[in-house]
């Protein structure tokens, strides 16, 4: 699965430029910016999970990427669907989260992150999710007691779906990204930074 994700990284460009804000209505504006980016970079694979680093306006950032196990539904043309993390220490922004599910969500929708039985809702925005203000390190402690990730959500004038995220290999990842991408106040995990491929 991890090599069917590498060359969707070019795809996810804009995407990840509104990946991280420091509030919601921020995080929705976001989605309009345009700015120089450098393609991104494979930096490690884990399981799962593939670690990229680009440069966007002359500052590093660093992303996890997970893509879809399985799906409740099938989406005719929708593209490959995939949960972020990201880390902007520029912007001193750590543990990003978001969905991009291949295809665009309800206008206004809710969508459900489900981690065993802790419960988060995310906002839709620019045809994505993401996580609520003070939600995404509460994701990610989750993410590292749990086997799967499943998120709930309905397409823009088509049906709702249920797709289902491997985590493995997530906790050798997050220590890499944040040793990739240390923010400012955060103390980068001890782990060597090169291509490779660990699992839990």
């Amino acid at each position: 699965m991890i090599r069917q994700l590498i060359p969707l990284c070019l795809a996810l460009l804009g995407f990840l430029a509104s990946a991280s804000a420091a509030s919601v209505p921020a995080r929705a504006a976001e989605a309009d910016t345009v700015d120089s980016r450098q393609e991104p970079s494979l930096e490690g694979l884990y399981s799962d999970w593939s670690l990229y680093g680009m440069q966007e306006n002359g500052n590093l950032t660093c992303y996890l990427l997970s893509g879809l196990e399985r799906s409740s539904d099938t989406v005719a043309r929708r593209r490959p669907a995939v949960i972020l993390i990201t880390n902007r220490p520029a912007e001193g922004k750590r543990g990003v989260v978001s969905v991009n599910p291949g295809y665009v969500y309800e206008d206004g929708s809710t969508v459900l992150l489900s981690i065993g039985r802790r419960q988060f809702h995310l906002f839709t925005a620019s045809g994505s999710a993401w996580a609520q203000d003070g939600d995404d390190q509460q994701i990610i402690a989750a993410i590292r007691g749990g086997s799967a990730l499943v998120v709930t959500g309905h397409m823009k004038g088509g049906p709702a779906t249920t797709d289902t995220f491997s985590l493995r290999g997530f906790i050798p990842a997050l220590a890499a990204l944040d040793h990739a991408c240390p923010v400012a106040g955060e103390a980068p995990a001890s782990v060597p930074h090169r291509k490779r491929k660990n699992t839990r």
